[in-house]
């Protein structure tokens, strides 16, 4: 019998039709499932590599984590996509540690699109939004622009407060950034109060020894030396000192920063032989992290300066006062804030004495104990966000 004559032909096309597109079908799904097992594989791939990049950042090994991060970046637009949340997480740890490098090239751009990326999937005044807009607020802060640097860290304090409220940890950070501002651009009486107010906040949500609540003792401290509130100034750096030790351990950059204001403490009480080894400390903790030609290591290298000057070695302060000059030219320019506060100590100094005068100084970086750094901590940066699925 001929079917063909028995089936009508539009019918008989159909069935051509739909036996063709399960046939294209069944073929998709096979080309389909390597590619989705690849894709797979590089979501896995990315997601241990943003984990090294937190827990390189969280022993301080900084220069690793700033390589792991840039193949971070890669690795998420190739696993995801440009314009997915995972990107974004991606460029804000890198962003962060350039900015911790003190190497701002393309830092505003990454940023910039961060927020872009996150503001299209959650919306503009988002808490994601206000991590990233905090990350901007501090690199504009580090290159000098502090009104530009203000208008952002208050931007991201309203969208805290509006999302997740004033008593909440994220918040805490806003307020503690803006104090931190506010002592650098030297209106400590206005960053008192926020000082106070993020570590009261800190001590009731993470607990007395958490390490935010070191981080909010440690520039609470800063800001008392500054109002000349020498006592009060010394018991909270000696807090927050021995949170970071036992937190984050005796030679993380953390702990030298804890070491170097208490030494700047001391050494405006005249302890100058107390402030000395912790200044050293603290410089040779830096200089590990960092190395010679980081804004953070001319900072200790100002600290003990100071130390020096006050102990009445003027010549070995002229000599790391230069060293600092230096990094902070070559850095920030001639024009900065930080530059231009350096060239000022610089030119404060007495007349060196005769030789004979001179006082034994202490060896500059052998020998220090790299356990026991300043009142300048940076800003809190924003928690890593959820990993992208």
């Amino acid at each position: 019998m001929d079917l063909s004559r028995q089936i009508p032909k539009p019918i008989a096309m159909s069935a051509i039709i739909v036996a063709l597109l399960v046939s294209a079908a069944l073929a998709w799904v096979q080309l389909r499932r390597p590619t989705e097992a690849a894709a797979r594989d590089l979501r896995s791939q990315w997601a241990e590599l943003a984990d090294q990049v937190q827990q390189l950042r969280k022993r301080g090994r900084q220069a690793e984590a700033l390589q792991a991060a840039t193949m971070s970046v890669a690795l998420a637009e190739r696993a995801y996509g440009p314009t997915h949340p995972a990107m974004a997480e991606a460029l804000n740890e890198l962003a962060q540690l350039r900015i911790a490098a003190a190497d701002f090239t393309g830092v505003g751009e990454m940023l910039h699109r961060a927020i872009d990326i996150q503001a299209q999937v959650t919306g503009p005044e988002s808490p994601e939004v206000a991590n990233t807009l905090n990350n901007l607020a501090q690199a504009m802060e580090k290159q000098g622009d502090f009104d530009s640097a203000r208008q952002a860290y208050d931007r991201t304090l309203a969208i805290y407060e509006k999302t997740v409220g004033p008593e909440h940890a994220s918040t805490a950070r806003a307020l503690n950034n803006i104090a931190c501002l506010e002592d650098t651009r030297g209106d400590h009486a206005a960053a008192e109060p926020l000082h106070r107010r993020a570590l009261a906040t800190r001590q009731t949500l993470l607990g007395p020894a958490h390490i935010d609540t070191a981080e909010s003792l440690g520039n609470l401290a800063a800001n008392a030396r500054q109002r000349g509130d020498l006592r009060e100034a010394e018991t909270l750096a000696r807090r927050a000192l021995a949170i970071r030790e036992r937190s984050s351990g005796p030679s993380h950059p953390l702990t030298a920063a804890s070491l170097a204001g208490l030494a700047n403490i001391l050494r405006e009480a005249g302890r100058t032989a107390e402030a000395d080894p912790l200044a050293l400390g603290a410089l040779a903790i830096r200089q590990d992290t960092y190395g010679f030609r980081h804004p953070t290591t001319a900072a200790s290298f100002e600290t003990l300066a100071l130390v020096r000057r006050d102990d009445g070695d003027v010549d070995t302060a002229r000599q790391l006062l230069e060293k600092a000059l230096s990094i902070r030219r070559r850095i920030n320019g001639a024009n900065h804030p930080s530059t231009v506060a350096t060239q000022e100590l610089l030119a404060a100094l007495p007349a060196a004495k005769a030789a004979d005068d001179q006082p034994a100084a202490p060896p500059l970086g052998k020998g220090a104990s790299p356990a026991k750094a300043t009142g300048e901590i940076a800003p809190s940066a924003p928690p890593a966000s959820a990993k992208g699925s």
